[in-house]
């Protein structure tokens, strides 16, 4: 396997100094000098759609797919991430910093005011990977844990502990083009209200950075764009209907820019989000709220993960449904969350893909091995494995828990880091049944040489027509008749016609393009060599 790459095609560019940059807006695609994909999440490349659905694609939990589980004393009580591991292609191996939380050495389970274990400890942790599933955590010997073994002696530095990433939630993010080798890997840690830009060689010292902070609550994502040389923060605030998104970007780690609101819930997410509620209160496979009252159920956004896909940009937001707040002081509410997907072209401007339905969705509770029962809470981005996209997603077993089950520390295990697997592209493909369907192309230069598609027709046909963009005529050659049916189920699939192999003659000019469909899916398009 070569790395994980979003967009593999993109070659590495000299590092630019970090002096005097200019801190660019948002704004993207197509980049200059490279061909990208096109999908079917919006219809920004679309003319028209004839006798075809649009469908949403979730990706696959598959059997005991947790990453990192709870292992040792320091980590009992929870683990969480909310940037994907990094994979670093001269080591050939993923790596990671994740917090957790554990009990404080009091032996007996005490409350604090809002009803929550009291005296939990935090701490972030190290942990390594060859393959993103099976994973080590090696004792680094740079902190002396004080809790006691079974035996009564100090556990000591025999741990996987990083002092100098503590509260290090938002990273790290790999950046090779940084100059400083003291930079190469970035993160964001949260505290007061803000996020302090932090940096690191190698994730186990991390040096505070000397730039100013990102006034965030305590939710945000940090994700760092290779091709645009572009790291995006998003930050929660509030807004309409509660819980709210903002922009900021910067070219260099240093100046950043804020870009205002770019998503927040509305009054449809309001009716999807009693829906849902509903399913979880009369459904007896799905985990009960704890807390039940119907006069504060509504629905705000948790959390809004952002990452660059094939010329756009996808988000992943949680919507956060609440079922009533927490007693006793109710400053908290239980609640269910539900991932769905959205596009964007610049960042700014947000499309709600496939209806707002379901991307990621809270597993049964079936025979108790599942952690993602209460709640679940997407990674940056995902990672490209094994010719798939690979989520990875924090699962808790709870959102709220009653007083006795707290006492009876029902928390301890209470989440790990899971992983959900997505075909190449397969976020949506437009499908086609028993009647043939087809889909038009507005204008589309051609960048390559074959024409490519990404589709599951093995049970059917997908046929492809190339036409002149200001005519609209069928350009002899590569006519519908002309083509050669695609009947197999491949990400990489190279358009073939009876006479022309390729598509050489036309490679710099600009044509539309009309797939014709009859019981087979199409996910993307593009061309190449």
């Amino acid at each position: 396997m070569g790395g994980p790459r979003l967009n593999a095609q993109t070659s590495a560019q000299a590092a630019s100094p970090r002096q005097n940059s200019p801190v660019p807006g948002p704004g993207r695609r197509p980049i200059a000098g490279r061909s990208h994909k096109y999908l079917f999440v919006d219809d920004h490349d679309i003319e028209a759609i004839e006798n075809l659905a649009r469908k949403l694609h979730q990706p696959r939990k598959f059997a005991n797919n947790v990453a990192i589980r709870a292992e040792h004393r320091w980590e009992n009580a929870g683990i969480q991430v909310r940037t994907t591991p990094v994979w670093l292609p001269h080591e050939k191996l993923f790596k990671m910093i994740y917090l957790t939380s554990a009990e404080g050495p009091d032996p007996v389970v005490a409350l604090d005011v809002t009803g929550a274990p009291k005296g939990m400890e935090s701490y972030a942790c190290y942990a390594t990977s060859a393959d993103g599933i099976n994973w080590e955590k090696p004792f680094l010997r740079l902190h002396d844990y004080s809790a006691l073994t079974w035996r009564g002696t100090p556990i000591g530095k025999d741990n996987n502990i990083v002092p100098s990433a503590a509260g290090l939630l938002q990273g790290p993010v790999y950046d090779p083009n940084d100059p400083d080798p003291r930079r190469r890997f970035k993160g964001l840690r949260y505290g007061g209200g803000k996020l302090q830009s932090a940096a690191s060689a190698d994730l186990l010292n991390w040096e505070a950075l000397t730039v100013p902070s990102l006034p965030s609550q305590d939710e945000s994502h940090l994700t760092y764009d290779s091709d645009e040389r572009l790291f995006i923060a998003t930050v929660k605030r509030r807004g309409p209907y509660g819980r709210s998104w903002h922009l900021i970007t910067s070219p260099d780690f240093e100046h950043w820019r804020e870009h205002g609101l770019i998503f927040h819930a509305d009054q449809e997410d309001q009716e999807n989000g009693n829906t849902r509620l509903k399913r979880f209160f009369d459904d007896p496979a799905y985990l009960k709220p704890i807390f039940n009252r119907p006069e504060e159920w509504r629905t705000d956004v948790y959390n809004f993960p952002v990452f660059p896909y094939e010329g756009l940009y996808l988000a992943t937001p949680a919507m956060h449904h609440w079922s009533g707040k927490h007693s006793p002081l109710y400053e908290n509410v239980d609640s269910r969350k539900s991932v769905e997907l959205a596009s964007s072209r610049d960042l700014l401007h947000w499309h709600r893909v496939a209806g707002r339905a379901p991307f990621l969705e809270l597993s049964p509770v079936g025979d108790g091995s599942a952690y993602d029962t209460g709640q679940v809470v997407v990674a940056n981005q995902p990672v490209v494995r094994n010719d798939e996209l690979w989520f990875y997603y924090n699962a808790f077993r709870y959102r709220a828990m009653s007083l006795a089950d707290t006492l009876q520390r029902k928390y301890l295990d209470g989440s790990a880091l899971c992983v959900a697997r997505l075909r190449m592209d397969g976020f949506v493909s437009l499908k086609g049944g028993p009647e043939w369907g087809s889909v038009s192309t507005k204008p589309v230069k051609v960048t390559g040489q074959r024409l490519h598609i990404n589709c599951d027709s093995w049970r059917g046909r997908v046929l492809a027509e190339v036409s002149d963009a200001g005519t609209g005529q069928p350009i002899p050659g590569f006519t519908r008749s002309e083509c050669e049916p695609a009947m197999v189920d491949r990400i990489d699939e190279p358009v073939r016609w009876k006479t022309r192999n390729d598509l050489a003659d036309l490679v710099g000019k600009t044509v539309r393009l009309k797939f014709h469909l009859w019981n087979a899916e199409l996910y993307s398009f593009w061309f190449g060599a």
